[in-house]
């Protein structure tokens, strides 16, 4: 395994994710100020925590598999919760769906990178 993997690809994550929260800023207005913030603090914690997985630290490793594993749920719950939203905008055929149903694909493939960066981090742990 190439030593740097793990810190380059939480740095990418992290990178990721605060892109994510800009975007959503960008395509759905300010209603996606939250995106914003969560997507860019948990960019910087993944940043940070490749920062100290480059330097060696064990407990840097433990701490990026369990910041995307509580990460992978929150997306999850949150996408569930804007998908049921989005089934109930259909109906009333609501003007916010459209921003609605892009903040449901943000955020689930926010969920779906962040279980492969899970994945990934689990196959080339070195604790």
């Amino acid at each position: 395994m190439n030593p740097l993997f793990a810190p380059s690809l939480l740095f990418y994550y992290g990178v990721f994710l605060i892109l994510c929260g800009i975007v959503s800023v960008v395509l759905i207005g300010l209603k996606a100020k939250t995106a914003l913030a969560s997507g860019g603090i948990s960019g910087v914690i993944a940043i940070t925590i490749g920062h100290f997985i480059a330097q060696g630290s064990v407990i840097a490793q433990i701490a990026g598999i369990l910041v995307c594993l509580a990460l992978f749920i929150v997306f999850c719950w949150r996408s569930a919760k804007t998908l049921f939203k989005v089934f109930e905008l259909i109906q009333e055929r609501d003007p916010d769906l459209k921003g609605k149903g892009i903040a449901f694909l943000i955020i689930s493939l926010m969920a779906v990178v962040t279980v492969v960066v899970l994945l990934l981090q689990l196959t080339y742990i070195t604790v």
